[in-house]
């Protein structure tokens, strides 16, 4: 396949996936594990395309985005990935090393496609005062799919010139330094795993981290089984919490009257 087509995929696969995201609200089609589906259906290899988004879903799981502070954009790094590995041969620890610093660089662009899309203000502010809904419509797609085709260009050019580069430096690099890319590849999913950890465990609910490891490590339970287990868990404990806070708005609105452990013994 020529440069050519292969920025063409890549392009493709960038804007179904990150512009699409974001046409009718946050679709979650930016996640890696879907942009690498999408982009390996497009270049022809599924298999690799969902191996690599797995992988790099694990590295961004932990990755969320504010407002306008972004910790990461793995749409770009997903797809260059993928891309790569598949028409330059590159293997999976290779390609997540390669991704990584790409999301990096186009993590650091974000504030500049924020300030294009200043450029648009003007038109907003013209169609808010006349209360034209029709133009708004019209202009929330135009400006909508010229902000993405700017994205979209720049992820074309960096494909098209860096295809031959990526072969030719990869295939130069020593074994060693390949085996250094490897072991820091493999790494990155450990991080994305501690970086969503971080957010999410606190002393009340980090026994559960525990007894999930035990299952998996000393059991040999496998993963699918360890999360059905963790669902029921999580079920029985929210019905539970739903049933006291019913019980709890009953006693506050007077529909029943709170009886106290004394009470309760001295009227048996």
């Amino acid at each position: 396949m020529s440069n050519f087509g292969i920025a063409v995929l890549a392009s493709l696969a960038y804007f179904i996936t990150y512009a699409g995201n974001w046409l009718f609200g946050q679709s979650m089609l930016e996640r890696p594990i879907i942009v690498g589906t999408v982009t390996g259906i497009l270049f022809g290899d599924v298999t690799t395309g969902v191996i690599l988004g797995g992988l790099l879903e694990a590295v961004y799981m932990g990755a969320v985005n504010i407002g306008g502070a972004t910790s990461a954009e793995p749409v770009s790094a997903t797809v260059m990935a993928v891309a790569f590995a598949i028409t330059s041969g590159l293997n999976t620890e290779a390609a997540i090393a390669l991704a990584v610093p790409v999301g990096l660089v186009f993590n650091s662009l974000f504030i500049i496609f924020l300030m294009a899309s200043n450029f648009f203000q003007p038109w907003y502010q013209k169609v808010c005062k006349n209360g034209d809904t029709k133009g708004m419509t019209s202009l929330i797609l135009v400006s909508w799919f010229l902000q993405y085709l700017f994205r979209t260009l720049i992820i074309f050019a960096l494909v098209y010139l860096g295809a031959n580069v990526v072969q030719t430096f990869m295939s130069n690099l020593p074994a060693g330094v390949m085996r250094g890319l490897g072991t820091a590849a493999n790494m990155l999913g450990a991080v994305g795993m501690a970086v969503l950890m971080k957010m999410l465990i606190n002393k009340d609910n980090i026994g559960f981290l525990f007894v999930g490891f035990i299952l998996a490590q000393y059991f040999n339970l496998p993963a699918i089984v360890v999360a059905i287990i963790a669902v029921v868990v999580a079920l029985t404990i929210g019905f539970n919490d739903k049933s006291l806070l019913d019980l709890q708005n009953l006693v506050k609105s007077g529909s029943i009257v709170a009886i106290s452990e004394e009470e309760e013994f001295l009227n048996d």
